[in-house]
C-alpha cells in the first residue's frame, strides 16, 4: 500500500471518527431537547389536573361529580389524561383514549403511593412510542389517587429518525468528498518526494551527480526543507566525488614520478655495471631520496585516512606552546644554516590542551614550507602571542608568496600553486592539509595572508587551557 493511500485512509478514518462523535453529540442533544420539551408539557398538564382534582378530593376518594367537569376542561387532542384511585381503578380518562388504558406498572404505582411523581415510557406500536407523566393526588398527607398524562412520541420519533438518516447521508457525502480531496492534496504534497525518488533513481542508474530535484517555487514547509537538504546532499556528494577523482589522479601521478625514477635508475644500474663509482653513488642517492619521498607521501595519506575515518588521533595533555615554539625555532636555525635569517620575534607563556607531537608537526610543516619557498638572504619570523583566550602562533616569511587565486585552495590535497609551490621542492602536497586537520582537531583555526613576490604569513589560533602570562 502506497504512502499516499495510507495517509488518505488515516485522514479519512480520523475524520470519520470525528464526524461520528459530532453526529452522536448533535443527535443526543436534539433528542434530549425534544424529550425535555415533552416532559415539561406533560408535567405542566399533570400538575394542572392534580390541582383541579385536589380542590374537591376527600380522604375517602375522588367525588364522581367532578369528573364530567374535568372532561370539558382538560380536553387536548395530543394529550391523554387518566385518573386512578388509590386502588389503581380508573375513575376518569379523556375521550381521545376511547377504550384504551394507560398502563401503570407496579414500581411506578408504589412510587406514586409514596407521594412521588415521575416519568416512564410505554411501548404500544414500537418501543418508546408513548411518554407518561404520573403524579399523586394527596389529601391530608394521604394519596387518594394518581393522575397519568401521556403523549404519543411517534411524530418526534419520525423527526429523530429522519435526522439520523440525514446526518448519515451528510457524513457519507462529507467523507467521500474529503477522501477525494485528501487523496489529491496528498498527491500534491508528496509530488516533490516522488521527484526526489525519481532523481535519486536516475542518479543511481546513470551516475550523473549533476542532477537536482527541481524546486518550482519557494517552500518553507517540511517538504521544502527535505528537498533543499536532498539537493545540498547531492551538491556535497558531487563535490566529494570530484575531489575523490582528482585525488586518485593526483596520487597516481605523485606515486608514478618517484617510481619511474627508481625503476629507471635500477634499470641503468643493472645494465651498466662499469659505471664510475660517483655516478653509481648519485643514482643510489636519487633512489633513496625518491623512496623516502614515497614513504612520506604514504605516511601522510595514512594519517589523513585516519582523520577521515573519525578515529581520534590525538593524545591530549597539557602542552606548553612556548617550549614547542622555542624548540621549533632552534631546529629551523639548524635547517636554514647561513642562507636565511630566522627570528624569534616574540614569545608569551601559553598552555593549551592538546597533542604535543601533532602540534610539533604543525610547526615543522609550516617552517619547512617557509624555508623551502624563501630564497637565500630572506627572513623567517616566528612568534607566539596571547590574545584574550587564544594562543596565536605566527610564521612569516619573505618568500615567493602565493597568488590570490590560489589562497582558497592551498589546504586542498596535492594542490600546488605554479610559482609558490612546485614538485621540484620535494614536498608531498599534503603538508598543509595535515596542518589544517591538526589545528581544527584542537578546536583551533588557521589563517593565511600572502602577497605574491613579498611573502606569506600563517596564523594559528588555539584555545588556552589556562590564563596566559606575557613576557
Amino acid at each position: 500500500m502506497s504512502l499516499r493511500l495510507r495517509l488518505t485512509l488515516w485522514y479519512t478514518g480520523l475524520l470519520a471518527m470525528l464526524l461520528i462523535l459530532v453526529g452522536g453529540i448533535v443527535f443526543s442533544r436534539v433528542q434530549a431537547s425534544v424529550l425535555g420539551g415533552i416532559d415539561r408539557e406533560l408535567q405542566k398538564k399533570g400538575d394542572q389536573v392534580v390541582r383541579l382534582v385536589s380542590i374537591s378530593a376527600q380522604v375517602d376518594g375522588i367525588p364522581e361529580p367532578l369528573l364530567p367537569f374535568l372532561s370539558a376542561t382538560l380536553e387536548d387532542p395530543e394529550l391523554y389524561v387518566q385518573i386512578r384511585d388509590n386502588t389503581r381503578r380508573v375513575v376518569f380518562r379523556s375521550s381521545n383514549l376511547a377504550r384504551a388504558l394507560i398502563e401503570l406498572p407496579e414500581p411506578y404505582y408504589q412510587q406514586a403511593m409514596h407521594g412521588l411523581a415521575g416519568f416512564y415510557h410505554l411501548s404500544l406500536e414500537k418501543p418508546n412510542d408513548m411518554r407518561v407523566y404520573f403524579a399523586p393526588i394527596v389529601v391530608d398527607g394521604k394519596t387518594v389517587g394518581i393522575v397519568q398524562v401521556a403523549r404519543n412520541l411517534k411524530p418526534q420519533q419520525e423527526v429523530l429518525d429522519q435526522l439520523s438518516k440525514n446526518l448519515f447521508l451528510l457524513f457519507a457525502i462529507a467523507l467521500a468528498i474529503s477522501a477525494g480531496v485528501g487523496y489529491w492534496l496528498t498527491g500534491v504534497a508528496l509530488h516533490p518526494i516522488k521527484e526526489a525518488t525519481a532523481t535519486a533513481l536516475a542518479i543511481t542508474r546513470t551516475g550523473n551527480l549533476s542532477r537536482r530535484v527541481p524546486i518550482r517555487k519557494q517552500r518553507n514547509d517540511e517538504i521544502g526543507a527535505l528537498i533543499s537538504t536532498f539537493n545540498e546532499m547531492l551538491d556535497r556528494l558531487e563535490e566529494l566525488f570530484e575531489k575523490q577523482r582528482r585525488f586518485s589522479a593526483d596520487i597516481s601521478h605523485e606515486l608514478r614520478s618517484p617510481l619511474t625514477t627508481i625503476l629507471g635508475n635500477l634499470s641503468l644500474l643493472k645494465r651498466a655495471e662499469s659505471l664510475p663509482p660517483e655516478e653509481r653513488e648519485d643514482m643510489l642517492h636519487e633512489i633513496r631520496s625518491e623512496a623516502e619521498r614515497m614513504h612520506r607521501l604514504i605516511s601522510d595519506l595514512l594519517l589523513l585516512a585516519q582523520a577521515e575515518s573519525g578515529r581520534s588521533a590525538f593524545h591530549r595533555e597539557i602542552v606548553e606552546l612556548d617550549a614547542l615554539v622555542l624548540e621549533a625555532y632552534r631546529m629551523a636555525q639548524r635547517r636554514a644554516g647561513e642562507t636565511l635569517h630566522i627570528h624569534l620575534i616574540h614569545t608569551d607563556r601559553a598552555v593549551v590542551m592538546g597533542d604535543a607531537d601533532r602540534l610539533r608537526q604543525v610547526l615543522d610543516n609550516l617552517i619547512n614550507n617557509a624555508i623551502r619557498y624563501t630564497p637565500a638572504g630572506g627572513a623567517i619570523d616566528l612568534g607566539l602571542f596571547c590574545r584574550e583566550n587564544r594562543a596565536v602562533i605566527q610564521v612569516s616569511d619573505t618568500g615567493q608568496g602565493i597568488a590570490a587565486d590560489d589562497l582558497p585552495h592551498i589546504f586542498d590535497r596535492f594542490y600546488r600553486a605554479d610559482k609558490a609551490r612546485t614538485r621540484a621542492a620535494g614536498g608531498t602536497g599534503l603538508g598543509l592539509s595535515i596542518v589544517k586537520w591538526i589545528v581544527e582537531g584542537h578546536n583551533g583555526q588557521i589563517y593565511v595572508e600572502s602577497t605574491l613576490g613579498e611573502g606569506t604569513t600563517f596564523e594559528i589560533h588555539l584555545p588556552l587551557a589556562e590564563p596566559c602570562s606575557q613576557e
